[in-house]
């Protein structure tokens, strides 16, 4: 029997359910989900047993109720309706009070209990006097979440610079750190303009191969370090980290190419000794 059900609620990131024993569900079923109170309707996107997880962990996950039923999927459809109806509401009233967000979502719970809202601004904005009005209109409780700019595009969705749909919107659903220097190490451009998804942040995928650029430097000699070739000996002056070959400027001002497993560290030579004592 399975103890834990892996739920995806409206195409967000799935959630971890608690599966009572003796409910049958299985792998893409639609189910009924208790979250924290509030009725949710979502899709089983994978099995697990309980194994060794603590009973007191369990308790906290949200609950399966029910595998759905024709009604409920009635239900959820009409859900989707009343979604797009509130959002224009939403949206009227947005412009009343003057506000600077952007609507991102508006959808039901399943029981219609709730109504959440996701926005994004660029500011802290006071929407109290907004939520009081639409909770007496819509007659039902107002959630307001404010997301990021990367959360914003992740929903909204688009088409990358490589031409494929955004990673956010199929498959990545938890953002990890991204910084300059990750493109740095891959010998990328520092353009603003080719570093940058469509959120505006830096692109996830720069930190997908990063990992293995940093493998492939530590066989490489730093810029500028002396080093022996076949050639002679000289100072590194480019790289090629795929390729794992180095340019080098020999003493006679002659630039070289080599494989960097065929270079040695060249050794010290102190000032004013001459060739034959380097050599000898």
């Amino acid at each position: 029997m399975h103890g834990i059900a892996h739920v995806v609620i409206d195409d967000g990131p799935a959630l971890e359910c608690f599966v009572p024993e003796g409910l049958a569900i299985h792998e893409s079923d639609q189910c009924i989900v208790d979250l924290e109170g509030v009725l949710e309707y979502g899709c089983v996107t994978r099995l697990e047993p309980a194994g060794d997880t603590a009973a007191d962990h369990m308790a906290r996950l949200p609950r399966v109720l029910r595998q759905a039923t024709l009604q409920d999927q009635a239900k959820a459809s009409e859900n989707t309706l009343r979604s797009r109806m509130a959002r224009e509401t939403c949206e009227g009233k947005v412009r009343e009070y003057g506000l600077d967000i952007r609507l991102v979502r508006v959808r039901y719970s399943f029981d219609r209990h709730v109504l959440r809202v996701l926005f994004a601004c660029d500011d802290r904005v006071d929407f109290r006097d907004m939520v009081r009005d639409l909770s007496g209109e819509l007659r039902t409780r107002i959630e307001m979440h404010q997301i990021g700019v990367r959360d914003e595009a992740a929903i909204i969705g688009g088409v990358g610079p490589c031409g494929r749909e955004l990673c956010c919107c199929t498959w990545l659903h938890h953002f990890e750190s991204i910084n300059v220097k990750m493109a740095k190490i891959q010998r990328l451009s520092l353009n603003p303009g080719a570093i940058s998804g469509m959120c505006g942040r830096l692109k996830c995928c720069l930190r997908y191969e990063c990992e293995q650029y940093r493998e492939l430097l530590r066989a490489l000699p730093r810029m500028g370090a002396r080093v022996e070739c076949a050639e002679g000996r000289g100072c590194v002056i480019d790289s090629n980290v795929m390729r794992q070959r180095v340019r080098i400027r020999l003493e006679n001002d002659r630039i070289v190419e080599c494989p960097a497993e065929d270079l040695r560290r060249a050794p010290f030579r102190p000032s004013g000794s001459g060739r034959g004592e380097d050599e000898a």
